[in-house]
């Protein structure tokens, strides 16, 4: 067990078939700030904007970001590996594969990210805010151990929103010491859809103000085939801490185990697995997370981990310079893309105060602003480079 070094979620990064029309959801809608506009360090041609959290009443700013990286093509699909290494995410994106870009989530993927507000009053108040800007929302849903709403990007991605109340620890006196079924009221099939369909808050809210405004994650959610040995990968290998067995509430048959990074069980720190055994396999694209990120505290840390890492027997890719943080990734037992980084340092090339105020390149990349940005602006097709 290494349950001390990863300190929590750092990022989630999806893709979006158009950079300008999230930013505005994210923006406008959800009220986040844009904390950073940049390309792909792989890739110049591959846009990346980030979103980060405000602090509010004293709290402190939260670390976490939301990053969207633009494929736009129409007709073709998102290369089948990521954006894992350098060479292949280049031959990736020069020769391109014709299919549907989106992607479809399923046993090897993400299925949400769970944003936090602490009270049930605020998700009836985001319920009324996303409805009246014409956002489809389910719930609020009692999920036992938090409230719950759910929504989609404008690319389809599914987003949740949940309460901190009332918390892991009311139903064992260990966590994770046994299997916790779920009330029946709170499960498919034994819930009253309608009410929980006609509540809402009974005021329009036209501005984000800071009694409901995001506090940064709550935790992030995957597909697994087979839960005992996502388990065992993530606990005996990875270093986390399993913290809840449970039934999956929106399929018969399925569960949900949780994980947590830290001792306090503070949002942000946690990881959600569903398993649905047999499941068929996800494919990577838009409306789909890319990956997430874990993090550490500083690049030795990193390092070590990635020895250890191989040391155990997980594959993983070379130490990685994101320009803005350092990383290597890796796969859990379904293939889902996984990360472990060190904090996010956007301050390095852009004030703090003004944080996403302008595209910033490398330095390498300086002499090819002009050309970056008319393809960012254009958004060409890719053109298949020809033996």
């Amino acid at each position: 067990m290494n349950q001390m070094v990863i300190r929590g979620v750092n990022s989630q990064t999806f893709v979006a078939a158009n950079i300008k029309r999230t930013e505005d959801f994210y923006s406008r809608i959800l009220g986040l700030p844009v904390v950073k506009r940049t390309v792909h360090h792989h890739d110049a041609r591959l846009p990346i904007v980030t979103f980060g959290f405000q602090s509010f009443r004293g709290e402190p700013q939260r670390g976490e970001t939301i990053t969207y990286i633009e494929w736009n093509p129409i007709f073709y699909m998102m290369p089948d590996g990521g954006f894992v290494e350098p060479d292949a995410t280049r031959d990736g994106v020069a020769n391109p594969r014709v299919g549907d870009p989106k992607g479809r989530w399923g046993a090897g993927t993400n299925h949400h990210l769970a944003l936090h507000v602490p009270n049930r009053d605020g998700l009836l108040m985001w319920k009324r805010r996303l409805s009246d800007h014409g956002v489809h929302v389910t719930g609020p849903y009692n999920r036992h151990y938090f409230h719950a709403i759910y929504l989609r990007d404008p690319d389809g991605a599914i987003i949740e929103i949940a309460t901190t109340e009332p918390g892991f620890g009311h139903d064992e006196a260990v966590l994770g010491s046994g299997f916790r079924p779920q009330p029946k009221e709170n499960l498919i099939g034994g819930r009253d859809e309608l009410q929980v369909a006609a509540e809402t808050w009974p005021q329009p809210l036209l501005h984000v103000t800071a009694d409901f405004a995001l506090r940064g994650f709550h935790h992030i959610t995957s597909i697994s085939s087979n839960a005992e040995k996502t388990a065992s990968f993530f606990v005996e290998k990875v270093g986390l801490r399993l913290i809840k067995k449970t039934d999956y509430l929106d399929e018969k048959g399925g569960t949900h185990f949780y994980y947590a990074c830290d001792e306090d069980l503070s949002p942000g720190s946690v990881l959600t697995f569903f398993g649905l055994p047999g499941y068929k396999s996800g494919r990577l694209g838009t409306g789909l997370s890319h990956h997430f990120a874990l993090e550490v505290e500083n690049d030795a840390a990193l390092a070590d981990e990635h020895a250890r890492f191989k040391k155990v027997g997980i594959e993983v890719s070379a130490i990685q310079d994101t320009v803005y943080a350092s990383q290597f990734l890796f796969r859990d037992p379904d293939g889902h893309i996984c990360a472990l980084s060190t904090p996010n340092r956007f301050s390095i090339d852009e004030d703090t105060g003004c944080l996403g105020q302008k595209l910033c390149l490398p330095e390498d990349l300086e002499g090819e602003r002009r050309e970056i940005e008319r393809h960012i602006a254009y958004r060409p097709a890719p053109v298949p480079v020809l033996p």
